[in-house]
């Protein structure tokens, strides 16, 4: 049985350990496998990725369990790939403090408590990922919800077309035009 470490944050081995272990058997029935296979299978290259990645203290092991990485086509890690898996997960991660906060708030807590709860949740640490930086992403969060309420909704050509078309109608049926006036301009 080979593994696979990719190296991640130390806030997102921790998520990641909180809801799968400390070693993931790769699967295609969760969204961490279904990426990991995508990711494996067509490896992207970026040189600009690899020193950034090599700043990623924690290490995931992944087993390939019943998954033959020849049959299967899986290739090796490259930076851009392990940077687009935590970039991911962190998705994943803030979607999660999201609706954490949210539902934390509606409860009536206060905005601070609730990550401080999300934190010690996880088991996050200031080391790990700052406190402001979760606080600035809810902030966010919030003005981007709000800007979209006020949005009116998106309208795409086809829908402008039939609006225009179905007003065109109804002027057509509310006043007629005469005809003979139609064939005068047409002189």
């Amino acid at each position: 049985m080979k593994n696979l470490q990719i190296p991640v944050k130390p806030h997102i081995l921790k998520y990641l350990q909180f809801y799968l272990g400390t070693e993931y058997s790769l699967s295609e029935s969760d969204p961490y496998g279904l990426m990991l296979f995508g990711l494996l299978r067509r490896p992207v290259t970026d040189s600009r990725k690899d020193e950034l990645v090599a700043k990623y203290t924690g290490r995931f092991v992944v087993s390939y369990g019943a998954y033959s990485p020849q049959q299967f086509g899986l290739k090796n890690l490259t930076g851009k790939t392990v940077y687009l898996f935590n970039s991911f997960v962190h998705s994943l991660l803030k979607q999660d403090l999201h609706s954490y906060v949210d539902l934390m708030t509606d409860m009536g807590n206060q905005v601070k408590y609730s990550i401080e709860c999300f934190m010690l949740k996880y088991g996050f640490e200031e080391s790990d990922i700052a406190y402001d930086t979760l606080l600035k992403s809810y902030q966010r969060f919030v003005e981007e919800r709000k800007a979209s309420k006020k949005k009116g909704p998106a309208v795409t050509p086809r829908k402008a077309l039939k609006d225009l078309q179905r007003n065109l109608t109804r002027i057509a049926a509310i006043a007629p035009l005469p005809a003979a006036g139609l064939r005068q301009m047409s002189v």
